[in-house]
């Protein structure tokens, strides 16, 4: 009896030991993130809540392209929708206004929303055709931000949104990103590391072998562009505010290549790769 016991410790103690070297990565990171403020000033902050926010993007894009295998380039127009989405829902240009924490989940679902408009494309189009399509419905948003001036005060742009006490400080504020980051990197791996993400890598390599051993393309483009788009949104809520006013010019085409060659740098099929990129 004793033995029955013993061995499910054994083997939960060994699944553990051959975690560890994949959990340590993400651990050191998150101490450095942690310590940050204590070693650096508020500039060294400001770089550092940048990135978060980045990354809270990157980590659903990099399902999209470096596991899903589909060359998204146009995401800033995710990040668009979600920064005008928060603004416009905080400062009450269409209705009446309402508190941040209620616009950011509003954000993210508009952004799941126009994820899947943006991959619809992908259950038809492959590699740079694809690419351009997501490039289209990023300069479609961008003059849409430009001529809808009534709400989105159009080239002269409207206030980001402010968080209520104790996030309305930088440190506050890099608080709140940096737990937003930690969350999507532990909700990406697990995606990563799942039946699902297996599945995607799957489609990405062996499109027809997947298909005929029953993975169904459709229903996993439409939940890992679904995903994506709403973390893309959720970034833009918290680069609204980062930017404390956000006009069209804020959202250039060198974002979108910023976040691509980041997975491109980090290598697909990898979280920790595309998460170190962008401060390298």
């Amino acid at each position: 009896m004793t033995t029955v016991a013993a061995a499910p410790s054994r083997t939960d103690s060994g699944a553990w030991r051959a975690a560890l070297p994949h959990v340590l990565p993400f651990l050191g990171i998150l101490v450095a993130a942690v310590l940050l403020p204590f070693v650096s000033n508020d500039y060294w902050v400001l770089i550092g809540t940048r990135m978060a926010i980045y990354w809270v993007l990157v980590s659903g894009l990099n399902l999209v392209v470096g596991f899903a295998g589909h060359l998204a380039i146009g995401y800033v127009a995710l990040l668009t929708l979600g920064a005008y989405t928060t603004s416009v829902l905080v400062a009450g240009n269409v209705m009446p206004a309402i508190p941040v924490f209620v616009a950011l989940p509003i954000a993210g679902l508009i952004g799941a929303i126009f994820g899947v408009v943006v991959g619809l494309p992908a259950l038809r189009l492959r590699t740079f055709y694809f690419a351009m399509s997501t490039l289209g419905f990023a300069t479609i948003v961008t003059q849409i931000a430009l001529a809808w001036q009534s709400v989105t005060g159009g080239g002269i742009g409207i206030a980001g949104p402010e968080f209520p006490a104790p996030f309305n400080t930088p440190w506050g504020f890099y608080a709140l990103c940096i737990a937003f980051a930690a969350l999507t990197t532990w909700m990406s791996a697990n995606l990563a590391r799942s039946r699902f993400g297996r599945a995607l890598i799957a489609v990405r390599d062996a499109e027809v072998a997947a298909e005929a051993s029953g993975i169904s393309k459709p229903k996993m483009l439409i939940a890992i562009f679904l995903f994506a788009g709403a973390l893309a949104a959720i970034a833009g809520g918290l680069f609204a505010t980062l930017q404390t006013y956000i006009t069209p010019d804020a959202f250039t085409f060198d974002l979108s290549v910023l976040f691509f060659i980041a997975i491109l740098i980090g290598g697909r099929g990898s979280i920790l790769g595309p998460m170190l990129a962008p401060s390298s």
